[in-house]
């Protein structure tokens, strides 16, 4: 795509605000970052902003470290791989706009069947399925987040947001790989990517104001409300773009 100083300015500000949210609920940066991009272009996404989102989660991480639940992570990282193969053989026969409807969808499902169990354990098997979903997603629309949160919803706010963040450093670089060995990240999506980024950073510097907030036990409400909105959004954006085609 053509970059302008306009252009640059405007997915900056798209970016902070995703960056702010996923910084203090744990997701959101591709939930809302994401369906906003594809208003700007669609070769913003997948590649681009998985890549510059490595910033916030890689920082994150970093800050995060000593509350990450590394015991849980095993299986999802064994599925998060599985889903981002079979993403990344299918991904050119996958239509952005289809993707769009039926992610949103399963994500409104997920989110009830969570209000429906007020607690669970993430065994070996959900902890492979929910990794699988999520590199299928991630790899292909660039929003794998939600399955993940969803799984680990109950997990207090320093404890969510670093093991969360963890999980999307090894899923992104993973995504990255098998999307350039697609033909889909290159020298263009890389320097796109690097052009979103300080917009990553942006968000996560303003963000430890409400973090306090979050952490008196509105974490698993602002998980599940952010899911459903986004979700909403996707299945309104990828609608518009299916009726507007030709």
């Amino acid at each position: 795509m053509q970059w302008t100083w306009a252009t640059a300015l405007l997915v900056t500000a798209f970016v902070s605000l995703g960056a702010l949210l996923q910084s203090v609920t744990g997701l959101g940066a591709g939930l809302i970052v994401v369906p906003l991009l594809a208003l700007v272009s669609v070769d913003l996404v997948p590649g681009p902003i998985i890549f510059a989102s490595l910033a916030l989660s890689t920082s994150m991480t970093i800050a995060g470290r000593a509350h990450i639940d590394f015991t849980s992570v095993r299986a999802v990282i064994v599925g998060l791989l599985i889903g981002t193969i079979a993403a990344s053989v299918w991904i050119s026969r996958l239509p952005f706009e289809a993707l769009g409807i039926v992610f949103g969808v399963f994500i409104l499902i997920a989110v009830a069947v969570s209000v429906r169990t007020p607690q669970f354990d993430l065994n070996r098997n959900r902890g492979l399925l929910a990794g699988a979903v999520s590199g299928f997603m991630g790899t292909s629309a660039g929003i794998g987040a939600p399955v993940l949160a969803i799984a680990f919803q109950h997990y207090a706010g320093e404890r969510l947001r670093a093991t969360l963040a963890f999980l999307y450093v090894i899923s992104s670089v993973t995504m990255i790989v098998f999307l350039h060995l697609a033909g889909r990240f290159g020298y263009e999506e890389a320097i796109s990517g690097m052009i979103l980024m300080p917009g990553f950073l942006l968000g996560y510097f303003l963000s430890p104001s409400l973090v306090s907030i979050i952490d008196r036990g509105y974490a698993r409400p602002a998980v599940l409300i952010v899911s459903v909105l986004s979700a909403c959004l996707l299945v309104w954006r990828s609608a518009s773009m299916l009726i507007a085609r030709p």
